[in-house]
């Protein structure tokens, strides 16, 4: 049995290594991967680490039968595929708290106007007019398109600031931490409804430029739209577009597209946007912590014959 492991973090790295043993190969750098993935059983790899040429050496390393993400999302893994047979499972919960958390910050941020308070700041004004822009949860409809771990988790967290909690899934099942749960197909009917949007999906060709212009026109003018999914499921030009002639109210990204967002591009500059660099998930040693438990429990169920669990692909 041999699992490549792909990592520089040495939390993961220390904790794998002791409940792998000798079936652990370490690869250094993509090199290493190349040379070792032909006689690997399994993989362990993050997102930010999955390059299109290890996509490729994935596809074609016919023994491989579980790879491992040391991260929530699988999108470059479903764009190259895995080889028939094998399973791909992600980090599960490990990351829900931090990301759900940034995601609630991001959305009180803007609703309570920080972008326009932190520019006048920064000029040194005892500037007030913002406040006829500023809003609050309470008694208002956040919107979390994407239910799932950390969907829910945003919801548990938006609740006690007083908002009505509308999820939503593709199966559109109820859940005890919404006040209702509608099915994507709904998902334009319930735009106008909301004041603020929380995007919590994974990318894929369904939800890729999920809010484009026709959408964006359906939202309240004071909207407020936070991104911590994928870059791609928003519209960049459309969200860009809404934010400059004031169609939506204000926005929150961790994640662009494209990303990283390059120097001068007009979002860095849109009014009442607050951005973060895809940091949702970070939370100091906390976060390499769960991860690596997450981790090592798959590689304990691998190494015993037994199913893996945060199945993401199959």
């Amino acid at each position: 049995m041999q699992i490549v492991l792909f990592t520089q973090n040495q939390i993961i790295h220390r904790r794998l290594a002791e409940t792998l043993g000798d079936a652990l190969v370490p690869a250094g750098d993509e090199a290493a991967v190349f040379k070792a993935l032909p006689t690997a059983d399994g993989f362990i790899v993050a997102m930010q680490d999955y390059s299109d040429q290890i996509g490729r050496a994935v596809v074609q390393a016919g023994r491989l039968k579980w790879v491992q993400l040391l991260s929530a999302g699988f999108d470059r893994v479903q764009k190259h595929g895995v080889p028939q047979g094998a399973v791909v499972s992600n980090a599960g919960d490990a990351l829900t708290p931090s990301v759900a958390t940034h995601a609630v910050s991001l959305a009180l941020a803007v609703q309570r106007a920080f972008p326009a308070m932190a520019q006048a700041q920064a000029r040194g004004e005892w500037a007030r007019d913002m406040q006829s822009r500023m809003t609050t949860p309470a008694e208002a409809t956040c919107l979390i398109v994407g239910f799932g771990s950390i969907g829910k988790e945003v919801a548990r967290l938006m609740r006690p600031f007083g908002a009505r909690v509308v999820g939503v899934s593709r199966s559109g099942t109820a859940s005890p931490l919404a006040d209702e749960i509608i099915t994507d197909a709904q998902l334009r009917d319930y735009l106008p409804q909301a004041d603020t949007i929380i995007l919590a999906v994974p990318l894929d060709d369904k939800t890729r430029g999920l809010l484009g212009r026709e959408e964006l026109a359906l939202c309240k003018k004071s909207v407020v739209i936070v991104n911590i999914a994928r870059g791609g499921v928003i519209d960049t030009e459309a969200l860009a577009d809404a934010l400059e002639t004031g169609a939506i109210g204000g926005a929150g990204l961790d994640v662009t597209d494209p990303e990283p967002l390059p120097p001068g591009h007009r979002l860095w500059k849109a009014p009442n946007l607050l951005i973060s660099p895809h940091a949702a998930a970070a939370c100091g040693p906390l976060l390499y912590k769960r991860i690596a438990d997450v981790a090592c429990a798959n590689v304990e169920r691998f190494l015993r014959g037994e199913a893996v669990q945060n199945v993401v692909m199959s």
